[in-house]
């Protein structure tokens, strides 16, 4: 709904799909925050750093919230 509101007021029209939901490119949806923790998890499944290195770069405190912090699917584990 925001993304449709802020192109219209801009002149541009979007482009939706058959549920009118608005089509927008993937590298539209990267953020610094998905980089950085995508940059965070592949340190993990590289087995390059240690967890205390990797919380050190993160700035995590506890290795539960790093845990948490990183995706992993159930085939990483």
């Amino acid at each position: 709904m925001k993304q449709k509101e802020a192109m219209r007021r801009d002149k541009i029209e979007p482009v939706t799909d058959l549920n009118g939901n608005v089509i927008v490119p993937r590298y539209d949806c990267v953020t610094s925050h998905t980089a950085r923790r995508t940059g965070i998890t592949n340190m993990y499944l590289s087995h390059k750093y240690t967890i205390l290195q990797m919380m050190h770069i993160s700035g995590h405190k506890t290795q539960k919230t790093f845990m948490d912090y990183i995706k992993l699917s159930s085939d990483d584990f």
